[in-house]
């Protein structure tokens, strides 16, 4: 470790705020930073280890590894379906109880001979010796001030007498990854709460603010591309009815069965919407009234033909269905007016119909 310690935690700050994909595995984002580690810390190979619950940890669960070819998990440890965070090798804390106690104290292991060390000791037979590892410099991984996991930095070729700077500098690497698991974690409580901010919690379809948000981007969309754009409005025949005999448990359950009956019918690229209530609203891209139409005649029979089955209850279900193409040069709440006027059609002709409006059927 030639460099002084100011060059060497410059390179690593710089390397640490670079841009990186959150949606990527572990092993991915934390890559630069470890090929960093190994190279100034010059050792055979450094690992992230993370545990399975940080308020009572069973398991260490290895993340990333400069061993793994391409940031990618081995073969091997790819079948090992029980991990808690995916296909993880990892270490159950019964056979190792004296590294656990240890990384749990929040204190760094400079093993200068990890075969000897107390905290290292226990994995002479299974795994130092098999792998030719003969010293290690362990750091803690910290969350919210509480251990979290671990950076092993494992070396060959015997002993090594670890120094503060070396020690200084392997807890700074620790340090740099904890910044990016937090970044990732809070990534991934935005995209739900997100994702909560635009689903409906009862049927899990998208909701009325998600499908205005689409809305526009359709419309801009089919704008430059010029292809028609069409929606499909659907009101369940007799909800309260529904409601009103069996309750509004059962009606729920008609609501989730019949979401998913419709889901299972459309295209991928269709997006089926809650509105409110018992009424559901598709857009149906790059496509025209005539094909609208026909969807909307299949999602009717596929819907006659669900029963619905809660315990010993069993109810068939019917619904209306509206159908209008979208005049791209108006705003989107022209067209679910006239959609709506489709449906109260379909109503007034008896219900379980399909029916459509024209922009010359109506102002």
């Amino acid at each position: 470790m030639n460099k002084c310690l100011s060059e060497m935690t410059q390179r690593l700050r710089r390397i640490s705020s670079a841009e990186f994909d959150v949606s990527r595995e572990f092993s991915h984002f934390l890559s630069d930073i470890l090929s960093e580690g190994q190279q100034t810390l010059d050792i055979a190979r450094i690992s992230a280890w993370l545990f399975d619950n940080i308020q009572q940890p069973t398991k260490l669960i290895n993340i990333a590894n400069t061993d793994w070819p391409d940031g990618q998990l081995p073969e091997l440890a790819q079948s090992r379906s029980e991990d808690p965070l995916g296909d993880y090798p990892y270490l159950n804390y019964l056979d190792f109880p004296i590294y656990f106690k240890a990384i749990a104290k929040g204190f760094s292991i400079a093993a200068n001979d990890a075969t000897t060390h107390p905290d290292t000791s226990e994995f002479n037979g299974c795994y130092l010796q098999p792998n030719g590892i003969t010293t290690m410099l362990d750091t803690v991984i910290f969350k919210n001030g509480v251990p979290h996991g671990v950076i092993c930095c494992e070396g060959r070729g015997g002993k090594r007498l670890w120094n503060e700077m070396e020690i200084a500098y392997a807890e700074m690497l620790a340090d740099c990854c904890s910044r990016r698991l937090l970044v990732k974690e809070l990534s991934n409580l935005q995209n739900k709460l997100q994702q909560l901010a635009f689903q409906d919690a009862l049927t899990g379809l998208h909701n009325r603010r998600f499908l205005m948000d689409v809305s526009r981007k359709e419309i801009s969309r089919h704008l430059r591309s010029g292809e028609p754009l069409s929606i499909i409005m659907i009101d369940i025949d007799h909800f309260k009815r529904i409601n009103d005999m069996y309750g509004h448990e059962i009606g729920d359950v008609v609501l989730k069965q019949f979401s998913d009956c419709c889901a299972k019918a459309l295209r991928v690229e269709d997006c089926l919407s809650r509105l409110g209530g018992e009424e559901f609203l598709i857009i149906l891209p790059a496509t025209n009234i005539e094909d609208a139409v026909m969807v909307a005649e299949r999602l009717r029979t596929e819907v006659k033909k669900l029963v619905v089955e809660h315990g010993p209850l069993s109810l068939n279900v019917t619904a209306s269905f509206g159908v209008c193409e979208v005049d791209l040069q108006k705003p989107f709440s022209k067209a679910l007016k006239r959609v709506d006027e489709a449906v109260y059609l379909a109503k007034d002709a008896g219900r379980n119909c399909v029916m459509l409006v024209t922009d010359a059927a109506t102002s």
